[in-house]
């Protein structure tokens, strides 16, 4: 999965979505989409492509609205396609969605046997078929929701339109997302930089939270239905979200390394760290973040003289004696993931 932007305002939202996806173009992606309420109804537009194709196609065939969600994917589960691509959609309801539904098997096979038709290959749309369900039977919006996320294993973060409901709904768990209050509505995405521009002020979702916001503002909710009362943090516009005078995110990346690096010890206190009383580090990730790991295993070794190791996220848990012979306190573990959201490396930690 990849990224997720959502928005409700006094005005057309098309082109703001287009634009805050195209803050999330920094993380690789195959296809991307929009979902808007065009006159109570949801419309719809995909493209397996680049966030350009979208914006042409919105070009050539504009969707008018005031409220609506946006995503770029990285494929998981189903390849690089237009009926892969998100904002999936059932009866009334379309969804975008950030992590991984575990047991998306077995509910798709548990909704194919009360007569629903599925369209992708992703588990992502299980999700717009429950909630359509809940919604049939009764529930409201919000109850529809929070009763679909407890049906759900894995991690997800979701943004979610309703016919019929001019809020826009967002729940997670175990993935990132971001809500956002601004002048005449409110705002909501997987990375709080794609927000930059728009948020006056902002708030992270906690695991089992849901939002719902309106032009009038944001309210959340706990698990069990309850209100929960949060300020909103000042945002910051911030540079990073752009790539300036560099020809690529990644060129601008490259640069900015020695500054970022700078930033991350800073926030995270390792001058705090007594390094007197660590006999080795382990480095636990996967994918591009192992390679970055492994070399950064490589330079403690050789300049810091410290024993360093990388062990893949997905087995950190079950390899025996992850840990010094000294004990777990004389060992310092780091865990490494570009998105923030791999699961393996999450569960690790």
């Amino acid at each position: 999965m990849c990224g997720i932007y959502g928005m409700v305002n006094g005005h057309p939202v098309a082109r703001d979505l287009v634009r805050g996806l195209g803050r999330l173009e920094y993380r690789g992606y195959d296809s991307a989409g929009v979902a808007l309420m065009t006159e109570g109804r949801i419309a719809r537009r995909r493209v397996a492509g680049r966030v350009a194709g979208l914006d042409e196609s919105l070009d050539a065939m504009p969707l008018p609205g005031s409220l609506g969600i946006a995503h770029t994917r990285w494929a998981t589960h189903g390849g690089p396609s237009e009926d892969n691509a998100h904002p999936h959609v059932a009866g009334r309801v379309a969804v975008v969605h950030n992590g991984i539904v575990e047991n998306h098997a077995a509910l798709r096979r548990e909704l194919e046997g009360r007569g629903r038709v599925f369209h992708s290959e992703t588990d992502s749309e299980v999700i717009a078929h429950l909630l359509d369900e809940a919604l049939g039977a009764g529930s409201s919006p919000r109850e529809a929701l929070q009763g679909t996320c407890e049906r759900l294993d894995g991690s997800f973060a979701l943004g979610v339109l309703i016919e019929g409901h001019e809020r826009l709904l967002a729940a997670r768990r175990g993935s990132p997302l971001v809500v956002g209050a601004m002048h005449g509505g409110a705002v909501l995405a997987s990375d709080a930089l794609a927000l930059a521009d728009d948020a006056e002020g902002l708030l992270a979702l906690e695991d089992g939270e849901v939002a719902e916001l309106g032009r009038g503002g944001i309210e959340v909710f706990d698990a069990d239905g309850l209100r929960v009362d949060r300020e909103l943090a000042p945002m910051e516009a911030d540079e990073v979200a752009e790539r300036g005078d560099f020809d690529s995110f990644m060129a601008k990346e490259m640069h900015e390394q020695p500054e970022a690096l700078r930033r991350a010890l800073a926030h995270l206190g390792c001058r705090g760290i007594r390094w007197d009383a660590v006999d080795e580090v382990v480095f636990a990730s996967c994918g591009t973040s192992r390679y970055a790991s492994e070399v950064g295993a490589a330079w403690l070794r050789e300049l810091a003289g410290l024993p360093a190791r990388v062990v893949i996220a997905s087995e950190f848990r079950y390899a025996p004696g992850p840990w010094s012979a000294a004990g777990p306190g004389r060992t310092l573990a780091v865990f490494v993931s570009q998105s923030g959201e791999t699961a393996d490396t999450l569960a690790a930690l």
